[in-house]
């Protein structure tokens, strides 16, 4: 196991792997140390991905607060508990107990895609825990009369996971008859708006977690269980409207206008909802900001955070 990531890049020198224990099961985490005063910078990865995912900007967000960048059960290196573990419910309860388990009383939670629905539903849950949000690309419910408006890419991606079964057909079907070069290189082409603004280190770290996935049977499990549980919440979505409805934490929303899996209805159904919340609108950048263009998303992220702490000073004050 990789202890010290600035063995791959000498800007990620300082981000630590490391594998804790979490109720009896052992995850992986990245690990990169910030002021002791500040929220823990708590980074929740989308479907498919993995800790790595935050590598660019750790040690920007480091500058707020320590940082930690888990891998969820079934993704990443941390097999999960059981069959199931990678579910959405499993993994919104597996937050709170690794929060807990890492003495993590208050964090600053960044989610992306499915990380951010999970960020959403563990705000609303834990309300005492999230002092501050921050959704990339969350994968939430549309209106319904805006189904009709959802990306080919989106009904592509996730059509098959509607009908159990057949989505692990599918996923399996292209670990088969595809290398996991070509599995990553056709992952990068809907993620990303430009791939090319990836680094090489960074690109280079996704293809081995592709190679990784595809050798190890647990991880299929896992993004399928998770795959149909995201479905099954997004199509039931009262639940989720609740948990939006619910959180307390100052939010910010960070969207790529070029985002192929979550459209602009999704964040317009979100920002109408949830008017305080703020929006930031990054342009021809696609579904992880944070890996694209990793520069302004911490500037973005950092502002924002700096003028809520003026806000919540000021308001002390008075």
């Amino acid at each position: 196991m990789e202890q010290d990531w600035g063995e791959r890049a000498e800007r990620w020198s300082g981000i630590r792997s490391e594998i804790v224990d979490v109720a009896g099961t052992h995850v992986h985490l990245l690990r990169a140390d910030g002021p002791a005063d500040g929220p823990t910078q708590l980074l929740v990865h989308g479907l498919g991905g993995s800790g790595t995912n935050w590598l660019e900007v750790m040690l920007g967000l480091a500058e707020v607060g320590p940082v930690v960048a888990p891998d969820l059960p079934g993704f990443g290196r941390t097999e999960p508990p059981t069959p199931r573990g990678s579910r959405i419910r499993s993994n919104l309860g597996f937050l709170k107990v690794f929060a807990r388990e890492l003495g993590i009383d208050r964090a600053m939670v960044h989610g992306n895609s499915m990380g951010g629905l999970l960020s959403v539903q563990l705000a609303a849950l834990a309300p005492e825990l999230v002092e501050r949000l921050v959704l990339v690309g969350p994968a939430l419910p549309a209106r319904p009369q805006d189904s009709t408006k959802m990306t080919k890419t989106t009904l592509q991606t996730f059509a098959p996971f509607v009908v159990p079964g057949m989505g692990r057909r599918v996923i399996g079907k292209m670990y088969a008859e595809n290398t996991a070069d070509e599995l990553f290189t056709q992952n990068q082409a809907f993620i990303h708006a430009n791939p090319a603004l990836l680094s090489e280190e960074l690109k280079a770290v996704g293809r081995e977690n592709t190679a990784y996935g595809q050798r190890t049977p647990w991880r299929l499990d896992g993004f399928v269980n998770a795959a149909e549980s995201l479905v099954a919440a997004m199509l039931g979505r009262r639940g989720l409207l609740r948990s939006i409805d619910a959180i307390q934490a100052p939010t910010l929303v960070v969207w790529g206008d070029r985002d192929e899996l979550v459209g602009k209805p999704v964040i317009d159904a979100l920002v109408g909802r949830r008017p305080d919340f703020d929006l930031r609108v990054l342009e021809g950048v696609g579904h992880a900001p944070m890996a694209e263009v990793p520069a302004d998303y911490l500037e973005t992220v950092i502002t924002w955070y700096g003028q809520q702490d003026e806000a919540r000073i000021t308001s002390a004050a008075g």
